[in-house]
């Protein structure tokens, strides 16, 4: 139950993202006129995202503080598994997608050609799965390395806390 708002924030970003990818990024084959479709649904998510993102910073500071960390090669595996998939799914996705539009933003014969970086037809490149996972991951990672100071100084809090019951 106490990871219960974590659940949630991480369910709206993770079908926000997917939503995002999959209803809002244009076809190559299909033209947009008009500006960036994703721009209200982005604007709603940003919210939940920094809410996920936070909470994640904070899962990753609290989690080993509490069970210490035992078996650090299986939680280093496990990371550089999860980057590993994470980066090459987004490569493969990124090439995937400029070969399809027939080069990137600065190409002439390019279907984005003058578009910039963000538009209409790569929204997919910054809202997918593999994305999700990656900055995910980073933000448990950030908490994570934070975590010593934090553990540290509970552990000399508790000591000096025992010492004055002691005395007192």
């Amino acid at each position: 139950m106490r990871n219960l708002a974590w659940y949630i924030s991480l369910a709206i970003t993770f079908f926000g993202f997917m939503m995002i990818e999959f209803y809002f990024t244009q076809e190559p084959s299909k033209s947009a006129p008009h500006g960036n479709d994703a721009f209200i649904p982005i604007t709603i998510l940003i919210p939940f995202l920094v809410l996920s993102l936070l909470i994640t910073w904070t899962v990753g500071r609290k989690y080993f503080a509490i069970r210490p960390l035992k078996r650090a090669w299986v939680f280093l595996l496990i990371t550089i598994f999860i980057l590993f998939v994470g980066i090459t799914g987004e490569y493969q996705l990124i090439e995937r997608s400029l070969h399809a539009l027939h080069g990137n933003w600065n190409d002439s014969d390019s279907v984005i050609y003058g578009k910039g970086a963000f538009n209409f037809y790569t929204n997919s490149w910054y809202f997918n799965e593999n994305s999700f996972l990656l900055i995910h991951l980073m933000a448990f990672l950030l908490g994570f390395f934070a975590r010593n100071t934090e553990w540290q100084m509970d552990e000399e809090d508790k000591k000096s806390i025992d010492e004055e019951k002691t005395e007192g």
